[in-house]
């Protein structure tokens, strides 16, 4: 199986989300940009046999996005392009059907997406919206009001609104305000793709004065998702007013507006309940079943278990090494894999992990590649003739560094490596500043054999011979 390649967010995953979006009939904010994948800190797509894959890490775990697919293409056929094991949120009632033998399935309520006809949303029509028409009715007639569309001008003036509207703020603790800072940045984020086409923002005054603003995106030429509505709320009925003319200045020609989800906010829930949904889109997280994970084949540091680590590990193991160098102070120490050398050296090489209970907490790999060892031994000026095999995938989680763990687990491969690939010699490639990999390599009896820049980095090679 072609192991897929993934990559950061960019605009041509952007237009490819368009492109699979544009046939189909999905109302959820899932894959907007602006409402949806810009809270992540990263984002990797890939794109392979006529399916759009998205992941983030979030929560400690590597998640994905459900699959986009086009053509004869079925969401079974995507799933098994991925590597074995993934875990998917954002998913829909029917894809967690199609799935449910394999996945254990969780839904929580408070992230239910409201999507309301737009036709319904916009007219108002019946019994069901009087209190609707009434608010709205008495912002027409109390004030002196202009909506209009937004402008680079205004960017100063929703500045200030922001700010006031924050400070009036009273935040329940520390996750809460940090939240809302966050929020902010990705507001002004969109609203300069105003200019661009990508959202669409209208400005509310009254008297002259900013009193509320509304950003949206026409995600499909199906629905419509209101990204941010923020108002005054000393004007009477302001927010029903703005809520009913942003969609009906931007959004008639679309069957669905999505209002996103509640969060479990009971006055959020209450408001967005009165404007009659036409359905909740019930979002799901899969997981994978739990298994037999084996014995250990043996103990370092007298407490944590190890073990050879296959394909079957690889969602645990990348997002062990995101997590990683994420916590790393200089990140070039740590050259993560792509998923296709990971997969090699779970398939074809061996690397080890050590366990604190089911933690995974530190890896190490002899790769298997002959190819890249020759590389290795042109760089170390080897000419013996013997078969070079690269020490990698040294990382260790940041509370257990300093006790010893990676210097025993190291220990382990060495001693793997010198029963199976005697003759050979063993070659660790570490960014030259990073002293503490240096200094463990030494203790085991790697020496120092070149230097080489790559790219950005500055490496040296250590050998040890097996």
């Amino acid at each position: 199986m072609k192991t897929l390649d993934f990559k950061p967010l960019d605009e041509n995953c952007l237009r490819l989300i368009d492109e699979y979006l544009k046939d189909g009939n999905y109302p959820g904010s899932d894959y907007s940009y602006f409402a949806y994948l810009i809270w992540f800190e990263t984002v990797e797509y890939a794109e392979g046999n006529g399916a759009l894959f998205l992941r983030t890490l979030f929560d400690g775990k590597l998640r994905y996005w459900q699959p986009l697919v086009k053509g004869e293409t079925t969401l079974f056929d995507a799933v098994g392009q991925l590597p074995p094991r993934c875990e998917f949120f954002n998913c829909s009632q029917a894809f967690a059907e199609e799935f449910r033998d394999d996945y254990d399935i969780c839904f929580d309520r408070n992230y239910s997406e409201y999507i309301y006809l737009a036709e319904d949303f916009i007219s108002l029509v019946g019994k069901r919206y009087n209190a609707k028409r009434n608010h709205i009715h008495k912002f027409k007639t109390l004030y002196n009001y202009e909506m209009r569309s937004y402008s680079p001008a205004d960017r100063d003036a929703v500045l200030a609104f922001e700010e006031e509207w924050l400070e009036k703020r009273r935040f329940d603790d520390e996750k809460a305000e940090r939240s809302a800072m966050r929020e902010r940045e990705i507001m002004f984020a969109a609203l300069d793709a105003v200019k661009s086409g990508k959202t669409i923002c209208d400005i509310l005054t009254v008297d002259g004065k900013m009193a509320g603003f509304s950003v949206g995106q026409k995600i499909s030429p199906l629905c419509a998702v209101i990204i941010y509505e923020k108002a005054d709320i000393s004007y009477d009925g302001i927010y029903s007013f703005l809520a009913h003319e942003f969609a009906s200045r931007n959004f008639s020609d679309c069957k669905y507006i999505n209002r996103q989800e509640d969060m479990g906010l009971e006055g959020l829930r209450r408001s967005k309940l009165s404007y009659c949904p036409e359905f909740l889109l019930d979002k799901y997280l899969l997981s994978p079943k739990r298994r037999d994970e084996g014995q250990f084949e043996g103990f370092i540091n007298g407490k944590y278990g190890y073990k050879r680590l296959d394909e079957e590990s690889f969602n645990e193991i990348m997002c062990f090494f995101k997590e990683g160098i994420a916590s790393l102070s200089d990140k070039k120490f740590f050259l993560n894999y792509t998923d296709g050398e990971l997969m090699e050296v779970l398939s074809e090489g061996h690397m080890l992990g050590a366990y604190d209970g089911d933690k995974l907490i530190a890896t190490v790999a002899v790769d298997d590649d002959k190819k890249y060892g020759d590389m290795l031994a042109r760089i170390c000026s080897d000419d013996s003739g013997r078969q070079f095999y690269e020490f990698s995938g040294i990382m260790v989680r940041e509370q257990y560094r300093g006790q010893g763990t990676s210097n025993a687990l190291c220990k382990e491969a060495v001693n793997w490596a010198r029963e199976r690939l005697a003759g050979g010699t063993l070659c660790a490639v570490v960014q030259r500043g990073n002293l503490p990999s240096l200094g463990n390599l030494k203790k085991l009896g790697f020496e120092k054999r070149a230097e080489a820049p790559y790219g950005e980095y500055d490496f040296e090679y250590l050998t040890l011979e097996i």
